[in-house]
């Protein structure tokens, strides 16, 4: 069994999500194909994973390091001091650590940023801070731990998680680890011990305010799935480690990290609401094992709208569709990479069917997260590097 991740290679080897409300429409795609470069614009940070932005106009760019510090990219520089470090209270062997941020769509206003990592007993955290907007500086103490999630074994912690367009917080969620989702968490939906019901899922849940002892309330509008309406939006997925929305859409793009022969990208037209993507049942568009219901191939299958093969790589990392003004031929395209092989992609649609162009490669292992500016540029991420890069259309 495989069950190779982007952060358990790092111990073998040993970006602001959309924002609430919907940009300008954007201008046409202009024919011809992108011809990309990276440009580099940071260096020197420690095992980075992610980097988003505020929403708040400032410019300022957000990079995650694993070992549970929060850095800020002011004006082009690094800044030494971190606006977070809660080192102390995370675990950080393998798959684990300071995995995501996102910012609450007031963060101008309250300071409120959200984070999900894995505290010292191996356990998903999802908890808020509130953000001094002077000082760019977070108060450790000020935390609010908003959902726990137990994990049964240490690896497919997955990590990203954002605000919609609908202003929920969207939380996927991995199988809990191991390989082949022993316990079928990411098909099961009756509530379980420690919440292992929501593993291998996308959570949706209203942070805004609370009900029944909880610190978020379950929107009412969520789906009705397992015969009650739950934190679960849609499930079926193994390990998604990096997703997003697309700003000028509201649809949700998910990279699935595979087993043992396929990595996919799903996609939630709208968020997904109520989709099955299929794991452990399918791995990609391979049957792994159709003993399960509803059997492999169902109808009520949502399929991935592109897997690859081991001759391509072997642990993606999703990304984000381009919807900056700077670079009108990267328009509309889906890119994303692998962890692995430093290949990196895009994906459009033409005449109905997605087409996936090679865009660069030999960009060497590591790429761990895609990012995303306020204004819609594309960042990319090396953990292993400590790297920053922004993404660039050049002549």
């Amino acid at each position: 069994m495989r069950y190779i991740t982007p952060l358990l290679l790092i111990a073998l080897a040993g970006c602001q999500e959309a924002s609430p409300s919907l940009p300008e429409p954007t201008p046409p795609t202009p024919t011809g194909e992108p011809n990309l470069r990276l440009i580099e614009v940071a260096s020197g940070l420690s095992q980075p994973l992610y980097l988003t932005h505020a929403g708040d106009g400032s410019g300022d760019l957000y990079v995650v390091e694993k070992g549970g510090r929060i850095r800020l990219i002011q004006g082009g520089s690094l800044r030494s001091q971190a606006v977070l470090d809660i080192s102390g209270k995370i675990s950080t062997g393998g798959e684990q650590g300071l995995l995501g941020l996102a910012f609450h769509p007031g963060f101008r206003n309250n300071g409120y940023f959200y984070v999900n990592y894995t505290n010292t007993a191996g356990d998903t955290v999802i908890a808020r801070y509130t953000m001094n907007r002077s000082t760019k500086v977070a108060d450790p103490n000020s935390e609010r731990v908003v959902l726990t999630v137990d994990q049964p074994y240490a690896n497919h912690n997955a990590g990203w998680l954002g605000f919609g367009p609908d202003g929920m917080l969207y939380i996927p969620l991995g199988d809990g680890g191991s390989g082949g989702d022993p316990q079928n968490y990411a098909q099961r939906l009756e509530a379980q011990t420690g919440n292992r019901h929501l593993l291998g899922k996308v959570v949706r849940i209203d942070v805004n305010t609370s009900d029944s002892g909880r610190n978020y309330r379950i929107p009412p509008d969520n789906p009705v799935l397992g015969g009650q309406v739950s934190e679960i939006w849609a499930y079926g997925l193994r390990n998604p480690w990096r997703a997003s929305f697309d700003r000028a859409t509201g649809d949700l793009w998910i990279g699935d990290v595979g087993e043992g022969a396929m990595e996919e990208i799903s996609l939630g037209p709208k968020g997904g609401k109520g989709l099955n993507y299929g794991w452990r049942i399918m791995e990609g568009t391979r049957c792994n094992d159709n003993s399960l219901p509803p059997g492999c191939n169902h109808p009520s299958l949502t399929p991935p709208v592109h897997a690859y093969g081991r001759g391509d790589g072997y642990s993606v990392t999703g990304g984000y569709v381009y919807r900056g003004r700077r670079f009108p031929r990267m328009q509309g395209r889906y890119f994303f990479t692998d962890f692995g092989t430093g290949r990196l992609w895009s994906l459009r649609q033409v005449n109905g069917t997605w087409q996936r162009k090679l865009e660069l490669s030999q960009l060497g292992t590591g790429l761990a997260s895609f990012g995303e500016d306020e204004q819609g540029e594309l960042y990319l991420v090396n953990l292993l590097s400590g790297k920053v890069w922004r993404m660039e259309d050049q002549p």
